[in-house]
């Protein structure tokens, strides 16, 4: 307890009462005890520089424990990405943007085997990797203010939604783990991003399909007719790619090749066209076959085949018809005046749905039936062929499908060229970056490594105050304790 007392000359003296439980008070004066503090002052000045300096070299000690262990040490990497649909959190096929796929099992698995590591397993490095979205300030002060107003108001919850960020940027890091060095951390982190660069051009490039058109079936181990039929499914898997990419970068012009999209979709249908109709009219107007049986057995196939698939769509056809006919749109009326009435019907999307449908199905029936058509006609020219193909024309239809298979792997080849030109200079250049490699963060970087050396320090100069303050008050103690023996 505190009491304040004046004496004669008006000064004012402020004493700790200490209750010690017998009859007699005993009161300590604060000012006494400040001025037997102030008494050791030179004392003091020697004591607190040396209390810096134990909590600086206290500091360093635990810093030096941590990056002895590897506590808050790690690579750092920073990665951005710039495609069509990554604001909204799409990936460049429209699906969602996982960056997760970072640190999955196979893109390790890759980055390990590419170093030649076998120390660090799989998962071990799996879940060191942690990845953070960079959010720009200005976005994150929006998401703040909104969240703040939807505390006085829950309506304000619907605008968070129309200010979601979606980061564009992301910062990797790899913690070390013990035993790993930080030049491992590096190496590794690096490695992964690389690996996930080649995922990323295979998923969203996707080349392989050319590599593998590249690659096209010797057609001598089949007959003729059928080996046309797969001819022009490798061409038209090269034209559908080929067709997509001009969609995509309908400007984007090839170094290498010289050649545009548009330029290698233009001779893709010139070789279909012209080439192949030529080819595949002439085996069929001369019966060409190195096995009758099985070109019979073929054609039959075939009209089998277009005859179920006819009657497939055509139940899927009458089924949507059905409900388009059960299918009344809810009806608007509005009221112009007393002598005039207006009706409309309301737009609806699942009845243009039903419609889109029924004429996809319809296209679908109608080609079929076209080659329904076409295959009963070569199976009856089959059936009426007399006698045996001559060799001569065995040796020009070899070789006009032997310059045709040529031309097509060349073309396949451009295009894989061109491609690849695209997606490294132009597609994945931007889409896919690694803005700043992976760098080293002992013990949590300089700035967590001045802050433990600054609480260390405060520490010890904190302690200091403190035994410098009860130094004060027990000197005063021992002289209030010389008075009362006195008297």
């Amino acid at each position: 307890m505190q009491t304040i007392d004046k004496d004669k000359q008006g000064d004012t003296k402020i004493y700790l009462h200490m209750d010690n439980g017998e009859a007699d008070d005993d009161s300590v004066d604060i000012v006494k005890v400040a001025e037997n503090m102030a008494k050791k002052k030179k004392v003091y000045k020697y004591i607190f520089p040396l209390a810096v300096c134990i909590g600086v070299l206290l500091g360093l000690a635990a810093v030096c424990a941590d990056y002895a262990i590897g506590a808050n040490s790690y690579a750092r990497a920073a990665v951005s990405f710039q495609f069509d649909g990554i604001e909204g959190g799409l990936d460049p096929k429209g699906a969602a943007f996982d960056i997760n796929k970072i640190k999955s099992p196979a893109i390790i698995d890759s980055a390990l085997s590419t170093l030649n590591i076998t120390e660090y397993t799989t998962e071990q490095i799996r879940e060191n990797i942690v990845i953070e979205g960079v959010i720009p300030r200005d976005a994150a002060e929006r998401i703040a203010a909104i969240k703040e107003m939807a505390l006085k108001d829950v309506s304000n919850y619907e605008r968070i939604l129309d200010v979601s960020y979606y980061p564009t940027q992301y910062m990797v890091y790899l913690y070390r783990d013990s035993g790993m060095s930080g030049t491992d951390a590096v190496n590794i982190l690096n490695a992964v991003l690389e690996s996930y660069r080649t995922y990323f051009s295979n998923t969203y490039a996707n080349t392989d399909v050319l590599a593998i058109t590249g690659n096209l079936t010797d057609y001598k181990d089949y007959d003729y007719v059928l080996a046309v039929d797969l001819l022009k499914t490798q061409i038209e898997i090269i034209q559908n790619y080929v067709g997509e990419r001009k969609e995509q970068a309908p400007e984007f012009r090839s170094l290498a090749t010289g050649l545009s999209f548009g330029d290698i979709s233009a001779v893709l249908d010139t070789i279909s066209n012209t080439d192949m109709a030529d080819l595949s009219s002439y085996i069929e107007s001369h019966n060409l076959t190195k096995d009758r049986g099985r070109q019979l057995e073929y054609y039959e196939y075939r009209v089998k085949q277009h005859t179920i698939e006819i009657s497939q769509y055509q139940a899927q056809l009458s089924d949507i018809q059905t409900v388009i006919d059960q299918y009344q749109k809810d009806p608007v009326v509005i009221m112009g005046s007393q002598e005039n009435t207006y009706q409309y019907e309301q737009k609806n999307v699942y009845y243009d749905q039903l419609l889109e449908q029924k004429l996809e199905l319809s296209a679908k029936v109608a080609e079929l039936n076209t080659g329904l058509n076409e295959a009963y006609a070569l199976l009856n020219a089959a059936n009426e062929a007399q006698g045996k193909n001559t060799q001569s024309e065995y040796d020009y239809a070899d070789e006009k499908m032997s310059a045709i298979v040529e031309t097509i792997s060349k073309w396949a080849e451009i295009t894989e060229q061109t491609s690849e030109e695209y997606y490294s200079t132009t597609f994945l250049s931007n889409a896919y970056k690694v803005g700043v490699p992976a760098q080293y963060i002992a013990a949590g970087g300089l700035i967590a490594i001045l802050k433990k050396i600054a609480i260390a320090v405060a520490a010890m100069v904190f302690a200091a105050i403190v035994v410098w303050c009860v130094d004060g008050l027990i000197s005063e103690i021992k002289r209030m304790r010389m008075i009362k023996d006195e008297k």
